[in-house]
């Protein structure tokens, strides 16, 4: 515990500073937006790139990373949806929403900081791969299956001209993902690698530097934003999702992952699936009007909760 709690503390201690000065309304509410647009479109995009252009991968091939982790978001996303249905009693749109918040884990906010401190530029260099996948196949999926919803509770409430678009909603994803700051800086890290060149001077020295306060910022602009979920409603159904995003999705990923990872992959890989619900899992709920209350308190519950549950996480791969 002594070797886990100087790599956890500080995480929630600046997520708990954030938090207060949110709700103590001793910065300026628009503070958390801009500081929360500055990690998103600068910072962490600076540092995925650096990660990805300068890293190292070895000889272990990311498909087994990418097998193993998605073996604990695919049917933890199934469960979810179930738990939306028959716990929740939401309709199709919110079953979707409560299955996006049992499985699209807070990389960005909560996972880099985590994984660099806990493991350092090699686990990011591992989490770097997760990322250059997750978002697109979650944002594609969790788009796919909305459109689908909506259009089939649509048809339920007595309009027959509703029907999902499959196409129409890649190409939204494919517009949102070319426009995405963390796609783009992604993409252009491996041509980098192309290149083979190396990044030195002045280059070296900005990147290097922004790169620096991703973790930080991206930690308390999240504590600022907790303030604005507001809990309501019963709460056994965002209770019984955070359980599954927080103990069953890295339980599942360190099954199968054991058979097919090196222990620091096997690491960062659970670590990443043990990570607290993204606020993707809001926009979502918010685009589509349902789930909501759901989304909101999961997202509340999960970070609040991930305290504990990482550090355990982090006890068994340390």
């Amino acid at each position: 515990m002594s070797l886990v709690l100087p790599i956890v503390a500080p995480i929630f201690l600046l997520i708990a500073l954030g938090a207060a000065l949110g709700k103590l309304r001793l910065m300026p509410e628009t503070t958390g937006d801009a500081l929360t647009s500055f990690v998103f479109l600068i910072a962490v995009p600076v540092l995925l790139f650096r990660t990805v252009a300068t890293a190292d991968f070895g000889q272990t091939s990311p498909i087994w990373l990418w097998a193993s982790y998605f073996a604990g978001v695919a049917p933890l996303y199934a469960l979810g949806i179930l738990v939306g249905a028959r716990v929740a009693g939401l309709d199709r749109r919110g079953q979707v929403i409560a299955g996006v918040s049992a499985s699209f884990s807070n990389l960005l906010f909560v996972g880099i900081p985590i994984v660099e401190r806990a493991f350092g530029a090699e686990g990011l260099n591992v989490l770097s791969l997760i990322l250059a996948v997750h978002m697109p196949t979650m944002m594609a999926a969790s788009t796919l299956l909305l459109e689908r919803a909506a259009a089939l509770d649509a048809r339920g409430s007595g309009d027959g001209t509703a029907k999902a678009s499959p196409l129409r909603a890649l190409r939204q994803v494919a517009r949102n993902l070319s426009r995405s700051p963390l796609a783009v800086c992604i993409a252009l890290g491996f041509v980098w690698r192309l290149t083979g060149w190396s990044l030195a001077g002045p280059v070296d020295e900005v990147t290097r530097l922004l790169a620096q306060t991703a973790g930080p910022l991206a930690l308390v602009a999240l504590g600022l934003s907790l303030p604005r979920y507001r809990i309501r409603g019963a709460l056994a159904a965002p209770l019984t999702v955070t359980a599954l995003t927080l103990v069953l999705q890295p339980l599942v990923v360190l099954l199968v992952g054991s058979a097919l990872l090196p222990p620091l992959w096997l690491s960062v890989a659970v670590i990443a699936a043990a990570s607290p619900v993204g606020v993707n899992a809001y926009l979502f709920a918010r685009y589509f009007r349902t789930g909501e209350s759901l989304a909101a308190s999961t997202i509340l519950f999960s970070t609040i909760g991930s305290a504990a549950t990482l550090t355990l996480w982090l006890l068994a791969m340390t």
